[in-house]
């Protein structure tokens, strides 16, 4: 009775995992960008804690790109900084006039937990309707990012705008890095793909634009606010996911427009981040929980059934691995589509190792989403 549970489980497993690998193929395109004769005027938000090192390294990129529109600006919340922030911030700001500095002491109320609220006062304080996101460990891919996200914009719809980037990470020897890549490139193709099929439910905070008045339209609703209050995360994914219906959505994955991070150097600081944005997932919308769910658990039973059974042997084990391998292999193509679009070439042959890792982290992972929400960012 067992065997034949066994290969049930697995056959639907299978076939779970060919209809989702449509939806990513479907997903992975760059769109042209459009022509922009007169560029719009444009604030970059970034929310820094304690990052002299990173502001001093990497915000030089984010203050001289191109963007000749005399509405450019670029806004440092320094959220409570004990270190050199402040001084450093001082000093760039009497070389680029386009600097806005914003200064929130360790003892200012907070009305929203985590990074929420220094990024509620930097979208507050910015003069021109498109805010453009990202962190002070991040760098643009060259000085062409500001200027290509804007142009990725849906154009004709009247709507406000709402463009996902992509951000991704310097590369360093070791394991964790080259998995850090790949699930970074994963979930852009999760999550690009969704918000190509009509459902959008998340960005990167480190690399995404938005209208202004967006977020206004989400905290309209008294759920949605209770909500977000609730978890020091959800910027990047509660907050997209509840203006995007009243938004233009546009995937923009051109390599001029990505940023490149700093990865986390240890696997504890990374679980550490990854359980803190799991915590999130329990709030997103139920067809997309749903949806997400469905390819976790068939991605896992994918990967454990089809071991097991090979293991076991037995009657059907020919056709088990033949199953294994057939969306094994249209996978890991799917997954050179991608990563040629994402200039993540490197990862190709670490694509099965990483898939398979992916199942084993979902079982670690997922205990989390219902575990008390920790209300600190840094």
């Amino acid at each position: 009775m067992l065997y034949p549970l066994l290969i049930t489980l697995f056959v639907i497993a299978v076939l779970l995992q060919c209809g989702y690998a449509l939806l990513f193929y479907k997903g992975a395109a760059i769109k042209p960008a459009a022509s922009l004769p007169v560029l719009p005027g444009l604030s970059v938000v970034i929310c820094a804690k304690n990052e002299a090192s990173q502001l001093e390294r990497f915000l030089p990129a984010v203050l001289e790109q191109d963007y000749p529109a005399p509405g450019f600006e670029v806004i440092v919340v320094n959220d409570g900084s004990t270190d050199a922030s402040a001084a450093l911030l001082e000093t760039f700001s009497a070389r680029y006039p386009q600097l806005r500095v914003i200064t929130l002491s360790p003892g200012t109320p907070r009305t929203w937990p985590g990074k929420k609220f220094a990024l509620q006062q930097g979208i507050a304080a910015a003069k021109q309707d498109l805010v453009l996101l990202t962190d002070a460990d991040c760098q643009p891919a060259g000085p062409l990012w500001a200027r290509t996200m804007v142009a990725a914009q849906e154009n004709g719809s009247g709507k406000p705008l709402l463009v996902l980037g992509y951000g991704a990470y310097e590369y360093r020897p070791g394991l964790l890095n080259r998995f850090i890549h790949w699930e970074t490139a994963h979930t852009l193709m999760q999550y690009a793909s969704y918000a190509r099929a009509g459902k959008t439910y998340m960005g990167v905070g480190r690399n995404m634009l938005y209208s202004k008045s967006l977020p206004a339209m989400a905290f309209g609703d008294p759920g949605f606010s209770a909500t977000y209050a609730a978890t020091p995360s959800g910027d990047d994914d509660l907050l997209v996911s509840a203006i995007a219906p009243h938004a233009a959505v546009a995937c923009c994955l051109a390599g001029e427009a990505h940023t490149v991070s700093v990865a986390q150097d240890t696997w504890r600081k990374w679980w550490r981040q990854k359980t803190r944005h799991a915590s999130t997932g329990k709030y997103y919308r139920k067809d997309i929980r749903q949806m997400l769910g469905l390819y976790g658990l068939s991605h896992s039973l994918y990967w454990f059934m089809g071991l097991l059974l090979l293991i076991l042997g037995g009657p059907a084990a020919a056709v088990v691995l033949a199953l294994f391998l057939f969306r094994l292999m249209i996978y890991w193509m799917l997954a050179g589509k991608w990563y040629r679009v994402l200039n993540e070439k490197k990862l190709l042959i670490f694509y099965p190792l990483g898939d398979l890792g992916w199942a084993i982290y979902n079982v670690f992972l997922s205990p989390f989403i219902f575990w008390k929400n920790k209300q600190t960012w840094k």
